[in-house]
């Protein structure tokens, strides 16, 4: 037991540490794209940002954290699974911070499965609702992909690279969601994949790989269909969680505008669908790189969809300063929270487990006392009959023949008193019927006696 929790603390220390140094490679990485471009500069906007707008912003993300759980709410009430609002709200607050340490943001789902087992709910019923959630979140990307490619040409400019990665990523955002709708909705696909899957597995060197995944893979198939049937019967619930999600995300890119104003950007309210598209765009363009975070590439759109928004001469310094903000709230602040979110899920789990294993062991506990109870006045009873008979055998009254004779020899019987003739004379003669008088022997004659 003790190596046991001993391989286990190991385990977490590991995991922590790799936590704690990826968002030190992240932050080195943030900073020396900001030092190398604009130097001491940026620190000196920073510096002269609005602490007001910068606590609105502050304001904005927590409003986007509260909100981003309530579709995943919705469905598992819509679905009646067997889990209340507060483990599901914290569960779906764990998605970004698993998101935000694992490349292409793929580690939310897997853990969020993990904590609905612990919490009681089936993992097949668990990925159904996960799936839904994802179908929900990559509807909701395409339609602000879709709106921002109306300002594409003012975003993109006369920079190729950026005109590359845009396409990139669209297609790539519309291609997962098209490649999702398809398998849900058509049958023949899902039979072709498995196919596909068969053949691949008759390669020798990929046989080990792909054999032993065959089976999930066509359960992941099924259950995705299983989920298009769901929603096709319950079309409210679909269109509240999407429109749900596209609040949020709104919510979510409208930081930028609050981050703009702090930094002293002329921008109005006539401007705030044009920064939250712009944000869309510049998360659009990095979504498919493997780096935890998208880190690397989701600081440089950035920094170059809002410098072409400028066109001051500190439009650079601005906008990369305007970045690191953006991304210290996002990114790191939001898995601060999420980590927290977290904690607060394993520890309630622990103390209920702990909880049910107390109680578990006092009932266990009181059982075995009532059984050895039972046993013990047993054991008595058969050892005062056994004795009893030894008792019999050898002569000696047992302790009811005893008791008897004690209580005969207190109240001793009482005996009918004799009534003498010259009694029963005097009495009348209804109670003589009653009466049992004594006849006295008659004497005989003295001519009988002579005869």
């Amino acid at each position: 037991m003790a190596d046991k929790l001993l391989g286990k603390k190991k385990k977490g220390g590991k995991i922590a540490l790799y936590v704690v140094l990826v968002a030190l490679t992240i932050f080195a990485l943030v900073l020396i794209i900001s030092l190398a471009t604009e130097g001491g500069d940026i620190f000196a906007v920073l510096a002269n940002a609005h602490v007001g707008w910068i606590f609105a912003s502050i304001g904005v993300l927590l409003l986007y954290l509260a909100l981003s759980p309530i579709p995943l709410i919705i469905l598992t009430k819509s679905r009646k699974s067997n889990i209340s609002m507060g483990k599901t709200y914290a569960i779906s607050m764990t998605e970004h911070f698993f998101n935000g340490i694992t490349p292409f943001a793929s580690g939310g789902q897997p853990f969020q499965v993990y904590a609905f087992a612990r919490a009681g709910v089936k993992p097949s019923e668990s990925t159904s609702l996960l799936i839904m959630n994802f179908l929900f979140h990559q509807t909701a990307i395409n339609v602000f992909s879709l709106l921002a490619l109306i300002w594409f040409p003012k975003f993109a400019g006369d920079n190729v690279a950026m005109l590359v990665m845009a396409i990139v990523g669209f297609v790539v955002n519309f291609l997962v969601l098209a490649f999702t709708v398809i398998i849900g909705t058509c049958p023949f696909v899902r039979k072709f994949l498995l196919w596909c899957m068969r053949i691949l597995c008759k390669i020798k060197f990929l046989r080990k790989f792909l054999q032993p995944q065959t089976e999930k893979f066509q359960e992941y198939l099924v259950q995705v269909q299983d989920v298009f049937k769901d929603l096709a019967k319950k079309p409210l619930t679909f269109i509240v969680c999407l429109l749900s999600k596209i609040v949020i995300y709104g919510v979510q890119y409208a930081i930028t505008f609050f981050l703009l104003l702090a930094l002293g950007v002329n921008v109005g309210a006539q401007d705030v669908f044009f920064v939250i598209c712009g944000t869309s765009f510049a998360i659009m363009m990095v979504t498919y790189l493997p780096t935890p975070g998208s880190s690397g590439g989701i600081e440089l759109s950035f920094a170059l969809v809002f410098a072409s928004l400028m066109g001051a001469s500190q439009a650079n310094t601005v906008a990369y300063g305007g970045m690191l903000l953006w991304r210290l709230m996002t990114y790191y602040l939001a898995m601060i929270i999420s980590l927290l979110f977290f904690i607060g899920f394993e520890v309630h789990i622990a103390k209920r487990k702990k909880h049910a294993l107390l109680v578990s062991s006092q009932t266990e506990k009181t059982d075995l006392s009532g059984d050895n109870t039972q046993n013990s006045e047993l054991a008595d009873g058969q050892n005062n009959e056994n004795a009893d008979g030894q008792n019999n055998e050898n002569g000696q009254p047992d302790a009811s023949e005893i008791l008897l004779k004690e209580e005969s020899e207190l109240c001793p019987e009482e005996k009918p008193e004799e009534i003498s003739e010259e009694h029963c004379e005097e009495l009348a003669p209804e109670e003589m019927g009653e009466v049992d008088c004594e006849e006295q022997p008659e004497e005989t004659a003295p001519a009988d006696k002579e005869q």
